[in-house]
């Protein structure tokens, strides 16, 4: 009888044991995966921080390559610094993060064809078939990376990355849901808009040093079309400025890569989504075949011909551009505001010397005269996107550690910090910079930012945001906005704000042209337009600039057998088939 009893009573232990065992595997926390650590330590557990909390790791390291050219600003110390300790203390996941110095298309190609890869990638994913978006989804369809779609839902904060709204449903069906995926998703995107209010204004335009439209008497407010932008740029060259060293200045530069020297060329656009055009019969046509492309090139070669674009600009790095732009040394730049405004930030330019401080031109207006706007579709076609490599080491824990800094909780450690340290709750509960950095941030102190850096304050989030929802939450969408945000930043963004518009693409259905992948191949990837346009920008003389680029659509029209003319049949077809296209 007392055998048979101890018998039970064994078979009754190991029911449990399997019963706990299958519980532990349900909970998705990755406990036989390892850290990223080199050293291997810090095995996960299956432990929690709360019922409904993030899973808690022990000491979990994982790496994000930051794959945007330029560089990436993190605290010298993004193990032990304030935000990463709480972060870890809650998740026990640390993220550290690496920038790049080179072409980000370039470094997505050696990372995946090395195999040398870190756990997580946050890179561009614009769509389509060019550049990095070629080169991700190639990676995806290869088995380069990790299938995400059955582990999302378990991560409240990310679950929603692909809703309407938050992303276009064009970018939803072709990028996100790209075909050759097979019904798997590989990309998270990120920086998308949570809600209505959280659609960000890119704030692009090009701006002039402060001083320079007093000296000439020029009113900025004025300069409409590119035929004033070329006049004010002749006459700042006539005059003669000096940058804050006393030396001579460039005229007009750009940020990395060129990046965007189209601000200066805005006046030959159409306020329009695509890049095809309609015709007078009622045909399309690629806007590189038509003469407003080349117009429009011929009028940037006309600024590199005459000294007016900085001829450095379509190879440089933002570092360089930082230092150009900080010291006063080109009079316009074109980009995003914040760029310029933080370059000189970074120099002291924007407190030392106030009558410095770049200051929009215009905003000028698209080609039939219409003000310029930043027109976006109902969710973004486009965006920042984090990727898993095979590498990576533990995705439970990489997706663990993404929904928590997406978590209201979670985001407002990562952009203020520690509550009585960096930040203090107004009367509606937000949170608010304390006074003194406040102050310091009006007064255009840069080191404040480096020392809120420190502590970890800015750069996670700034890597990991998904569907942004900081305004609807705190009542300002960056640490000061409501306090002290550049009075220039807010005004410019309501002279150029943001339009959204519902409607369907016309890129979105030209892809499914039969041999779409023939003619992507020529047309749309890689560097080939790039490389006839700045071969035109740097030819001798007008008539060379025309010819190179006549050169290219001649290229277009004849390579496979002149393919590219029935595609445009395709494309007509198209923009024909339905009645929300958006051309």
């Amino acid at each position: 009888m007392k055998k048979r009893l101890f018998g039970i009573l064994m078979v009754m232990v190991m029911v449990l044991s399997l019963l706990s065992g299958c519980g532990r595997a349900g909970n998705n926390t990755g406990e036989d995966s390892k850290p990223a650590g080199s050293d291997g330590a810090g095995e996960s557990t299956a432990d929690t921080a709360s019922e409904t909390g993030p899973k808690k790791y022990d000491d979990v390291r994982l790496k994000m390559l930051v794959c945007w050219n330029g560089g990436f600003k993190t605290a010298s110390d993004q193990y032990n610094n304030e935000v990463a300790a709480k972060i870890r203390e809650i998740t026990g996941i640390t993220v550290e993060y690496e920038g790049i110095m080179m072409n980000e298309t370039e470094k997505l190609n050696l990372l995946f064809a090395s195999g040398d890869m870190p756990d997580m990638i946050n890179a561009p994913y614009w769509g389509g078939n060019g550049g990095e978006t070629a080169v991700i989804k190639k990676a995806a369809t290869e088995g380069r990376l990790l299938p995400i779609e059955d582990l999302l839902p378990n991560y409240p904060n990310l679950a929603n990355a692909y809703d309407i709204g938050v992303v276009s449903q064009s970018y939803l069906e072709n990028d996100l849901d790209y075909k050759g995926f097979d019904g798997h998703r590989y990309i998270l995107p990120q920086e998308t808009p949570g809600d209505d209010m959280g659609v960000t204004n890119w704030a692009y335009g090009v701006f002039v040093r402060g001083d320079v439209p007093g000296a000439l008497g020029i009113d900025p407010a004025s300069i409409k079309t590119s035929d004033d932008m070329y006049n004010f740029m002749v006459k700042a060259k006539e005059y003669g400025f000096k940058d804050v060293n006393g030396n001579g200045c460039i005229i007009a530069t750009t940020y990395h890569d060129g990046w965007d020297s189209s601000g200066y060329s805005i006046n030959f656009a159409d306020k329009k989504f695509s890049n095809y055009v309609k015709q007078e019969d009622g045909t399309y046509t690629y806007n590189a075949l038509t003469e407003n492309w080349i117009n429009r090139n011929l009028f940037t070669w006309k600024l590199v011909n005459q000294g007016l674009l900085d001829v450095e600009c379509f190879k440089q790095t933002d570092a360089q551009a930082d230092e150009k732009v900080g010291n006063g040394t080109a009079l316009f730049a074109s980009a995003q505001y914040g760029s310029v405004i933080n370059s000189t930030k970074l120099t002291g330019l924007y407190s030392s010397r106030p009558e410095m401080r770049y200051i929009p031109v215009g905003p000028m207006t698209y080609r039939d005269g219409q003000p310029l706007v930043q027109l976006e579709q109902n969710g973004r076609a486009g965006s920042p996107a984090i990727v898993f490599p095979t590498s990576c080491s533990n995705i439970e824990a990489a997706l663990t550690y993404l929904d928590y800094v997406n978590s209201e909780e979670g985001a407002r450690l990562c952009q203020y910090g520690i509550e009585g340290d960096t930040y203090t709750l107004n009367s509606d509960g937000q949170p608010r910079l304390n006074s003194e950095i406040l102050a310091r941030k009006a007064a255009g102190d840069s080191s404040v930012d480096d020392e809120l850096r420190e502590k970890g304050i800015s750069y996670i989030l700034g890597r990991t945001l998904q569907a942004d929802k900081r305004f609807t939450w705190w009542g300002e969408t960056n640490a000061g906005d409501a306090d002290a945000a550049p009075p220039e930043m807010v005004e410019y963004k309501e002279a150029r704000p943001v339009e959204r518009v519902n409607g369907y693409p016309l890129e979105g259905l030209v892809i499914n042209y039969e041999n779409y992948d023939i003619v992507k191949k020529f047309a749309f990837e890689g560097t080939t337009m790039t490389d006839y346009e700045q071969r035109a920008y740097f030819a001798d003389t007008q008539e060379e600039a025309r010819a190179i680029l006549e050169e290219y659509q001649n290229y277009l029209l004849t390579q496979e057998n002149g393919i590219f003319k029935d595609y445009l049949k395709f494309v007509t077809e198209c923009a024909n088939s339905r009645d929300d296209i958006l051309d």
